[in-house]
């Protein structure tokens, strides 16, 4: 997708999409496929269900066979909505895409779902469900400094790094979530480029945080040992500039300058000048940090 043919965001994160990406498809009369711990009966069962009656919690089954078996498409067609629903779920409530020891992005990138099982237009439907579904997040969010379920509302940021370890193509997220076109948009942009400001004990936004690490580059899904894809981070390592990031916190300022939060916006706009030096160094090593799974965090 390039920049230019992004449809606008799209705040319907209904069934009635989700389904539409795979032909609204009936529920599959016979499942032949094989579920990854024994359990058959249930994905029977899940087949037999309305899809908006699927109890989420039993996507535990289906995340194992994401990752394991051989998938069978009408059954997939049936259920990969009703995981889609999930993961849009889980963000909203600042929760992991897990249910007990299964996870929806391990299981997607362990059994090599997108490039298996969706076409080309499915593929840029589900990316695009997953960029309008974040910015549903952060749209939501009026204030800079929130915690939610133990957990920073900034934790948008840690789902956002699950994608760009599964997804082809991370650039219409990107584009959609900094395109400024809303408060909460500005919000997220100074919690995410004000780590490439501050060292960690300096950062006003998170210093009030106690015991709550914030390691941007970490993310929300249970693979280990792998980093972004690697044209994710070319992509980063392009686009992710000093000037993008001194233009982007002046704009998230303008837009936040009559709300609760322009104090705070103002006050990191005016630390830029001083901030530039370790800018300039950040912004060279983020995108290595989000590709070496075994990173140890900032070098500066």
């Amino acid at each position: 997708m390039s920049k230019n043919s992004n449809p606008p965001f799209d705040s319907s994160i209904t069934w009635a999409r989700v389904r539409a990406i795979f032909n609204n498809p009936d529920p599959p009369d016979k499942v032949w496929q094989s579920q990854f711990d024994g359990f058959d009966e249930k994905l029977e069962q899940l087949a037999q269900t309305p899809y908006d009656q699927i109890d989420f919690g039993d996507l535990w089954y289906y995340h194992h066979d994401l990752a394991y078996m051989k998938l069978q498409p009408e059954l997939f067609a049936w259920l990969f909505p009703v995981c889609l629903m999930d993961w849009d779920q889980t963000l909203q409530n600042s929760k992991s895409c897990s249910h007990g020891d299964s996870e929806f992005h391990y299981g997607i990138l362990q059994g090599n779902v997108f490039e298996t099982m969706l076409t080309g237009k499915q593929l840029e439907e589900v990316t695009l469900f997953f960029r309008d579904s974040l910015l549903k997040s952060v749209t939501s969010e009026t204030r800079l400094q929130v915690i939610r379920n133990d957990v920073p509302t900034a934790g948008w940021i840690f789902r956002f790094n699950s994608l760009g370890l599964i997804l082809p193509d991370i650039s219409p997220i990107w584009e959609g979530l900094w395109s400024l076109e809303h408060p909460g948009q500005a919000i997220a942009a100074i919690q995410y480029f004000s780590a490439l400001l501050y060292f960690d004990d300096e950062n006003p936004l998170f210093k009030s945080w106690e015991n709550i690490e914030l390691n941007f580059w970490e993310n929300d899904s249970f693979i280990y040992g792998s980093g972004w894809a690697n044209n994710n981070t070319d992509y980063l390592t392009t686009n992710l500039t000093v000037e993008f990031v001194n233009d982007l916190i002046r704009q998230a300022a303008v837009l936040l300058s009559n709300t609760t939060e322009s104090q705070m916006a103002e006050r990191i706009k005016n630390d830029l000048p001083g901030c530039q030096a370790l800018l300039r160094e950040r912004v060279k090593e983020f995108p290595e940090l989000l590709r070496n799974p075994d990173s140890k965090g900032w070098t500066v």
